[in-house]
């Protein structure tokens, strides 16, 4: 009989115990990994959806709150800024391109950005064209199986003005796999013909494209020493976004890792408190010629095999995880997570945990060890 089989025949006899164990090692794995997972893969597409833009520029206030409202379509917007500013802006040295866009509607729960055809540069369309005149839209990836091919916007939501305007749907957006993908675009001059923005002077903000480094440092400077803007790189706040996160992350790790631990004092106690019965088989395994080292292995290896069996269900588990987080985080902020993409450091989890196994597996293996033949095979045994 082969050292597995007799591991396998072990686990089977005890399988409440096993399968309570495995399932607590499965969780605090699942856990591991859907944080990993969902924190890597979101950061990289919140940067994304920041590198688009060099500075954002809009009315002074929370630098978090102007680039989640503008590049994000979270949160509120902070304030207008004079539309002036954004002409100026086209015309400066250090600047390649200036987008106006305003903000504040909503329409069947998406985002409505009113801009220029100029905020399209770079990005692809699925179907149809951009803006060739007024009370025309194009529709994000996400949004466009949504709509049908008008759409009549009112200030602030679904309620509001008994009257409202209706813009046709002329283009859709490839997808992006960004906050691009959930917004509704219309072109920016009929936005000023919805009830409660006569005011054409007024913008929400400037998504502004620099012609570098050092411009960008430069123009942020001039602004923000005035009084009337703000700008601020995305990409940095993103960061900082992350950092305030990343606490979060640690505690949600650091709890995981309890688990795991407690699971693999688990497994040393279940084991441990299974020699007594088992004293008797393996003194037989002794008597018919065993020798100690393949009685110390058979331990381990259960051990080991029971963490490798709870480290591979909590992997698929924390995938899984991630595919519902994923759901949420693209439907909220619009980036995209694959919920079956591994990452190395998976493995190294899965390892560790087997490792982890094997070695609280160490101390009832030892007592095995030392099981002696005549004590075992003695009918008070």
């Amino acid at each position: 009989m082969s050292l597995w089989t007799i591991v396998l025949r072990s686990l089977a006899q005890r399988r409440l115990s096993s399968i309570l164990t495995a399932a607590s090692i499965a969780l605090g794995v699942a856990v591991t990994v859907a944080v990993l997972a969902l924190k890597a893969q979101a950061r990289e597409g919140f940067r994304q959806s920041a590198v688009s833009h060099d500075l954002v520029v809009g009315a002074k206030g929370s630098r978090l709150q102007l680039v989640l409202n503008t590049v994000f379509h979270l949160d509120r917007s902070p304030g207008n800024i004079p539309r002036a500013l954004a002409d100026r802006l086209a015309t400066d040295r250090r600047v390649k391109s200036a987008v106006p866009i305003s903000l504040g509607d909503v329409h069947q729960g998406h985002r409505v950005v009113a801009t220029t055809n100029a905020f399209f540069d770079g990005l692809p369309l699925a179907a149809g064209a951009l803006f060739k005149g007024e009370f025309q839209a194009v529709l994000g990836s996400r949004v466009a199986g949504a709509l049908g091919s008008k759409l009549q916007v009112r200030h602030g939501g679904e309620t509001g003005e008994t009257h409202a305007e209706t813009w046709t749907v002329v283009g859709t957006l490839a997808p992006t796999g960004t906050a691009v993908d959930r917004a509704i675009y219309i072109d920016f001059e009929s936005f000023y013909h919805i009830a409660e923005h006569a005011q054409p002077d007024q913008i929400s903000a400037v998504l502004v494209r620099t012609r570098g480094f050092s411009a960008t440092k430069d123009l942020a400077f001039d602004l923000n020493r005035g009084t009337e803007a703000m700008a601020v790189e995305p990409a940095e706040v993103v960061v900082e976004l992350f950092e305030m996160v990343g606490q979060i992350d640690i505690l949600l790790l650091a709890v995981a890792g309890l688990v795991i631990a407690v699971a693999a004092v688990s497994i040393l106690v279940s084991i441990y408190n299974s020699m007594a019965e088992r004293r008797r088989s393996i003194a037989i395994m002794r008597a018919l010629g065993a020798r100690r080292l393949q009685i110390l292995s058979i331990v381990v290896l259960e051990a080991k095999l029971l963490s490798l069996i709870g480290g591979a269900a909590g992997l698929l588990l924390g995938h899984l995880l991630v595919a519902a987080a994923g759901g949420v985080l693209a439907a909220r902020a619009g980036v995209a997570v694959s919920a079956w993409a591994v990452r190395p450091e998976e493995f190294l989890v899965l390892i560790g945990v087997v490792a982890l196994g094997g070695l609280a597996g160490v101390i009832p293996a030892v007592r095995a060890y030392r099981t002696d033949i005549a004590d075992g095979l003695s009918p008070t045994s």
